[in-house]
């Protein structure tokens, strides 16, 4: 694989990475207005699992 295609390959893995953890914080906000409350261990440990498997 060359330089160039591994860069990119970066790149789309952390934009990939940056619109999941933007959901997950989206879907936290719907559930306070909701009123469902979430687990804020349970949200960062997802957090964790996600930069932990980058």
């Amino acid at each position: 694989m060359s330089p160039a295609q591994q860069v990119t390959d970066y790149l789309r893995d952390i934009e990939q990475n940056q619109k999941q953890i933007r959901e997950m914080v989206m879907e936290s906000y719907r559930d306070i207005a909701a009123g469902k409350g979430r687990n804020c261990n349970e949200f960062f440990g997802e957090l964790e699992k996600i930069y932990e498997n980058s």
